[in-house]
């Protein structure tokens, strides 16, 4: 009875002497991306860097969400339908494509977009969105082409794909000629005659760039009439390709290599030369679209998300901050990526991680599809 007693004293102590309830410490070490209390919540608001901001955007323009729950989504894609329209967007962790309407309606459009195999234990790239351990095992890209097909980025089976009118899909381009296997296709861009542009990294990998299965460099690659050539290099980029865009007249291709923003010239032959460091800073990462008047619209990625607002020179004109949701469980607001749409394309769509985001702009995006450019 006595050793009970003395028991039950030590233990009532320690519970006295431990924080209270929601504040115990986390253990000691390195902190994952995702662990921690969650961040301050913050409404969205509009940055003002320069007043040619105010031409493109209204400083009271309203944020809209569309529609909410994907987890981690990306590659928004406006589809023309009559005077109207609807999106599409990437399903990372769901291997979909979705089909959300203006009202905010969510369907799949697309099964088994990112990965057509059965077994995932080998593929996938392992990340967090808010606490939770994910595998981005969906695409991450999509685009048009002038008959408004849809293409898209295959990631885990390495593969630019298309979706033809009858609902088959075609393989338009798995390895080099000499029969290596692409990576991870990311983000592509597409010209007026369908040429694509697409970046080729590493993040459709288990283990990234250590994966056995990686064959290629990283890279951004040029598909024209079925012929797949090598247009930049990222040792020539100086990092790892990730958003990639067009500017209007197509003799630019601009492309986000973490945090910064260059500009290369679209040679005769199709590569891509005489780089130009633009700008850089918070809001270059991830995927980059491009208005009529030439302004980039980039994104930041991860989070917190961050559309960036640059003039065709790089000038910073403003920053769209995308709200802050500091309840648990965690909500990750991200940006990954941009679409224009809408009747007029003044409507600018955001894939933010879990939610899909819209805003009202002044002036016109450039249109994919059928008509664009």
């Amino acid at each position: 009875m006595k050793t009970r007693f003395l028991s039950f004293v030590a233990m009532s102590a320690a519970l006295l002497a431990a924080p209270a309830a929601g504040q115990f410490t986390r253990p000691a070490g390195p902190q994952m991306r995702g662990d921690g209390p969650p961040p301050a919540a913050e409404p969205f608001r509009i940055e003002r860097a320069d007043p040619a901001l105010d031409a493109i955007v209204a400083p009271d323009a309203r944020l809209v969400e569309v529609a909410r729950g994907f987890g981690l989504n990306e590659g928004p894609v406006w589809i023309r339908e009559g005077k109207s329209g609807y999106l599409l967007v990437s399903g990372l962790i769901d291997n979909v494509i979705y089909k959300v309407t203006p009202e905010g309606a969510v369907s799949v459009f697309l099964e088994k977009a990112g990965f057509e195999g059965d077994d995932p234990s080998h593929t996938g790239f392992q990340t967090r969105s808010g606490r939770s351990h994910v595998l981005l095992i969906g695409p991450s890209c999509t685009g048009l082409d002038s008959q408004g097909r849809l293409l898209w980025c295959q990631d885990n089976d390495g593969k630019i794909m298309r979706l033809e009118k009858d609902g088959t899909r075609t393989v338009l381009t798995a390895g080099t000629p000499d029969g290596k296997r692409l990576s991870s296709p990311n983000d592509l861009t597409v010209l007026r005659d369908d040429t694509i542009y697409f970046v080729d990294n590493d993040f459709g990998f288990r283990d990234a760039g250590k994966s056995p299965e990686k064959q290629l460099e990283n890279a951004v690659w040029r598909l024209k009439d079925g012929k797949l050539t090598m247009a930049l290099s990222a040792r020539e980029l100086g990092n790892i390709p990730n958003g990639i865009t067009v500017s209007p007249d197509e003799k630019y291709i601009y492309l986000s290599a973490f945090k910064k923003l260059k500009r290369y010239e679209i040679a005769p032959d199709g590569t891509l030369k005489n780089g130009t460091m633009l700008t850089e800073g918070e809001g270059i990462t991830d995927g980059m679209k491009v208005d009529t008047r030439g302004n980039i619209y980039s994104t930041s990625g991860a989070g917190p998300g961050i559309v960036r607002i640059s003039a065709p020179d790089g000038k910073l004109l403003g920053l769209l901050h995308l709200p802050i949701d500091g309840r648990e469980p965690k909500r990750q607001i991200c940006a990954t990526n941009v679409a224009f749409g809408g009747a007029d394309n003044r409507t600018l769509f955001i894939a933010a991680c879990d939610a899909v985001y819209s805003i009202r702009l002044k002036i016109a995006g450039i249109a994919e599809g059928p008509g664009g450019r």
